[in-house]
């Protein structure tokens, strides 16, 4: 490259003071040339993860952190919502505090912004447990630019699962903007922070140029005890990124097969059985065309394969 163009980080904040000094070193510590604008958003009952930042020493003249505190915040997304405001580089990107970026996130993915028709770029990750046991290359992806049909596939189940977090993400501010404001609109998921990162990763997928995935794990994300999406029912999560994917095949011109099409029906099914038990899941419906079917067959299976490992990890205490 010739020049070096800005980028803006966003890293939303709460009570995780020393966690989130770890994911601003490792800005501090890019290889990468171009002017870093980090900007913390900050909903904690305290001051102490801007008196640590105050008194930390960073070695990057190219870094410079802007400190927001949000005393208004009622839902998880209110600081990505802050946040979104403060982009304003050519490249852009969210930071969970509790992650980090490797040393050469930001020169490998700018260049493959840089040098390919795509808006998005994601790594691969390193998933890194509370007992300190680390997964490398967690999600075993293929180099390249992702297409519509490996996105369906995927989130149907019917293939290897892709990244969807923020950390491992970078965009073309401009997309970021877009696809962050798009997926609020199913705001019973997003105000949790639920499926709005799966949206905003391959939005660009079937509504702009598309997203390029890099098979190195050039982020890590820590799945400590206090991750939230361990300590919510993952039937939910998992729903919210279902509809998340229904919003995006709407958007565009996908056309599923009768293989995708018949999991989708059977996918609405269950929820309409969860429903039944639960007003909760009720919230998270995103209304759709798709006509619910149930697949018994499949229902059943996967009913014993769900007792199958119970009763494993039951004997293996």
């Amino acid at each position: 490259m010739s020049s070096f163009p800005d980028v803006s980080v966003v890293i939303p904040t709460l009570n995780r003071p020393k966690r989130l000094l770890r994911a601003i070193k490792s800005l501090d510590d890019q290889e990468y040339e171009g002017n870093i604008k980090c900007v913390i958003i900050d909903s904690s009952a305290d001051d102490s993860s801007k008196h640590l930042i105050d008194n930390s020493e960073f070695k990057s003249k190219n870094l410079d952190i802007k400190y927001i505190k949000n005393n208004q915040s009622a839902r998880p997304i209110d600081n990505w919502i802050l946040g979104a405001g403060e982009l304003n580089s050519k490249y852009s990107k969210f930071l969970c505090d509790d992650d980090w970026l490797d040393k050469d996130f930001l020169k490998e993915c700018i260049s493959i912004l840089e040098s390919n028709e795509v808006d998005c770029v994601i790594t691969d990750i390193n998933v890194v447990k509370s007992s300190n046991v680390t997964i490398d290359n967690y999600y075993k992806v293929e180099r390249g630019k992702i297409t519509k049909e490996q996105v369906v596939k995927s989130l149907l189940g019917i293939r290897n699962i892709i990244p969807v977090t923020p950390t491992a993400s970078l965009f073309e501010t401009e997309i970021l903007i877009e696809s962050f404001y798009e997926s609020l609109k199913h705001i019973e998921c997003t105000k949790n922070l639920f499926g709005f990162d799966f949206f905003m990763s391959y939005f660009p997928v079937f509504k702009s140029k598309g997203t390029f995935l890099i098979n190195k794990s050039l982020s890590s994300s820590s799945a400590g005890n206090d991750s939230m999406t361990l300590n919510v029912k993952k039937a939910k999560i998992a729903y919210c990124y279902f509809f998340a994917l229904i919003n995006l095949i709407l958007s565009s011109n996908y056309k599923l097969s009768n293989e995708e099409e018949n999991l989708v029906k059977h996918k609405l099914a269950t929820f309409n059985l969860k429903k039944i038990f639960s007003k909760d899941y009720e919230e998270l419906e995103w209304v759709n065309p798709y006509i619910a079917k149930l697949n018994f067959k499949k229902l059943l299976s996967s009913q014993i394969k769900k007792y199958y490992l119970k009763i494993y990890y039951f004997t293996k205490k």
